[in-house]
């Protein structure tokens, strides 16, 4: 139980900094036209969605056992990716609405999406020991 414990914090960790760069986003898309503000905002209050429904994953995850467990890790994981290609595709639209505004999205994007990954190794033992 404690790899699942480890890994529940470090998704956890994850989806917390998700957070604070979608709250940029937010920050970002603000800049733009009222009309595009208006598409900004319901995309970005989709990805919070999707990050919330995430984080409950994490928590199934972790209550589970054996290959129930690793199973929804994996689809935890794979939810995880989705909302980084959405977050880019978004922080494109606001970069090509709002040019500077979009560079500190696509940023926020990056540094997320990197650390990520950097994390997705060690995530990924945690569910091969279990």
């Amino acid at each position: 139980m404690a790899t699942q414990d480890e890994y529940r914090a470090k998704a956890r960790e994850a989806l917390e900094k998700l957070q604070q760069q979608i709250d940029e986003l937010k920050v970002q898309a603000n800049l733009a036209s009222a009309e595009a503000r208006d598409r900004f905002d319901k995309a970005i209050d989709a990805l919070r969605k999707r990050q919330a429904e995430t984080r409950a994953k994490v928590d199934q995850a972790a209550d589970a056992s054996g290959d129930a467990w690793k199973n929804a890790a994996k689809q935890m994981e794979e939810a995880v990716d989705g909302i980084g290609d959405a977050f880019s595709t978004l922080a494109d639209e606001i970069d090509a609405n709002v040019k500077s505004a979009g560079s500190a999205a696509k940023a926020g994007r990056k540094a997320f999406l990197d650390e990520w990954k950097k994390q997705r190794e060690a995530r990924e033992k945690l569910i091969d020991s279990a």
